[in-house]
Parts: structure tokens; sequence; C-alpha cells
């Protein structure tokens, strides 16, 4: 196959899926394509596809237009095969069909609301490159082997101080092995920019050779090394694009985060017994103690205000 025919298949076939979710509001405003089995595809659907493989000349976009029609014409087949089987009716199919359907609808109100921020200027950008020396002017390309074993918690401490005295990774390994330890290895070669900001800051720290020893899902630990980095430094101007995107995205992101705490507050969120979070279920759990405590001051002042009156009485004086 013609390699460019190869991605451009890649292509759409990624455009369908980006876009599987999404429906075109009416069918009003758009003329029909095709029709299959009596559902129509609208101009509208097929032109939304087309716009996700970005800019093509005028011969690729035939190209793919028509490659694109017929992949829609696919998916409402095989999607008309699944209602006719009931798949539709299933509890799975249908929590994750609305899940789609709310994410669809997040993304609009996102993109209608926190589209347009303003453009970070030049001092932003300047404090951005100096706060992150280790994305740019520290910049480097790192080797890492991982590890990732199976370790019962009763032999953590094993694991660990063999880790220690092991001379190289190496031995470590195979002393592993020896040990019936089931686990993976990997190499991966990474820039910064690819490495999540947690791990890059102590990546960042570390010396060719050295080992951590990270926590990893329940009964497993992740032991990573530093085999290898090269220095590989950018400078404000090459960087300039790429800050400005991220600090886009940070604003962007911090208005979201305001928007969704007003939405909370202004929202009725009740939570079935054992499901609250634990700051909420402590304030719950203090409520009734609250109220119990209140209830024995006033039955206490009751039994005080009867013994006096009662007190009292002794000792009026008989007739």
């Amino acid at each position: 196959m013609n390699p460019r025919h190869a991605s451009l298949v890649a292509l759409t076939t990624l455009a369908l899926l980006l876009g599987g979710c999404e429906k075109p509001s009416t069918e009003a405003k758009s003329e029909a394509v095709a029709t299959v089995g009596g559902e129509k595809i609208l101009e509208a659907e097929l032109n939304l596809a087309l716009a996700r493989l970005g800019e093509l000349d005028e011969a690729q976009s035939a190209e793919a237009r028509a490659k694109l029609l017929q992949s829609l014409i696919d998916q409402r087949l095989i999607t008309q095969a699944a209602q006719k089987a009931g798949l539709d009716k299933e509890p799975v199919v249908e929590i994750a069909m609305a899940n789609a359907s709310r994410q669809v609808l997040a993304e609009a109100y996102a993109e209608r609301n926190f589209k347009d921020v303003a453009t970070p200027s030049d001092t932003e950008i300047a404090e951005y490159f100096e706060q992150h020396p280790e994305l740019f002017s520290q910049r480097r390309i790192y080797r890492i082997q991982e590890l990732d074993l199976q370790v019962d918690a009763s032999r953590m401490a094993d694991v660990e101080a063999k880790l220690r005295s092991s001379h190289s990774l190496g031995d470590f390994v195979n002393w592993v092995k020896e040990q019936g330890i089931e686990g993976k290895t990997a190499v991966a070669v990474k820039p910064a920019e690819q490495i999540p900001a947690a791990l890059l800051a102590r990546l960042s720290q570390m010396k060719d050779g050295q080992v951590a020893v990270l926590p990893g899902r329940p009964g497993h630990v992740v032991i990573q090394q530093l085999q290898e980095s090269q220095l590989q430094p950018v400078t404000l101007e090459q960087a300039r694009n790429a800050i400005e995107r991220a600090l886009t995205t940070q604003k962007r992101k911090e208005l979201m985060e305001a928007d969704l705490k007003k939405l909370r507050e202004a929202a009725k969120i009740e939570y079935a017994t054992g499901y609250a979070p634990a700051a909420e279920a402590k304030v719950e759990a203090a409520e009734p103690k609250v109220e119990a405590a209140e209830t024995q001051v006033e039955e206490e002042s009751v039994d005080k205000k009867e013994e006096a009156n009662g007190e009292k009485a002794e000792q009026k004086p008989a007739e």
C-alpha cells in the first residue's frame, strides 16, 4: 500500500474514533449524504470528521472524504447490528454510552466557556522558563530501566535490603529470578517534556546509575535506574511556543476549577451511606452527637428545675 494512503487510512479511522460520540444537533441544518437502513448520515457529520484530519490539499481532502463516508457507513451498519442484538440494552453498554454522552457535553461546555483566555505575556513566559530549568536550560534526554516486581508486603524489606547491597542492577535482577519473584522489565528513552512532572523532579536530581524505589499498584514495587542522561538544553526563544501553550492550558484549568467550585457550591449533592468523602462523613457523624448533647443539656436543665421545685415544696410549712 502506498505510504501516503496508509497514513490517510489511519487518520480517517482516528477521526471517526474521536468523533464517534458526537452527533449533529438537528438534521434541518444539514443535508444527508447517505442513508443506511433508514438512518441518515449528514454532511455536517462528514465535515466534522474531515476537519479533525487537519489541513489537507484538494486531492487529499477528496480521498479522505470518500474514505470517511465509507467508514461512517460501516459504523452505522455495526451500530445497527449491535442494536438488533440488544447490546444497547445491556447495563454495561448503557453505562458506557451515558458516560460518553456526558463526556461530550462536558468537553463542549469547557470549549465554549474556557476557550478564550488571555495570551501569556513575555514576562510570564520568561518566568516560567526560569522556574523550570529541568525542562529548558537543564533539559536532558533520559534512558531509564524499570522493574515492576510483584512482591508480598512481608518480603519488601528483604527486596530493598538486597537492592542496596547489590553491586549492580544486573546482580539484583539475577537474585530476583533466583527467588522466583515475578516481574517485568523495560527500558525507555524519553526527553524531559515527555516525563510526568513528579517523576521528572526526581530524575533531574539523580546521577547516572542511581536507583530509586517507587510504590506501585497494590502488591507491586517499581524500581527505576537512570542508566544514562544527555544534556540537551533549549533556549527561551526555542521554548516560547511550548511555554505559551503550557501557560494557556494552566490558565484554562484554573478557570475550570473555579467554575467547578461554584457549580459544586450551588448544587445539592447527596451521598448514599458509606460513599461520602471522609471530611463530609465526619461532619455528618458529628451532627447527631451535637443534637444528643443539646438534648442532654435540656434534660439536665429540666431535672434541676424539678429538684428546685421539690426542695421549695419541702420547705413550705404545713397549714
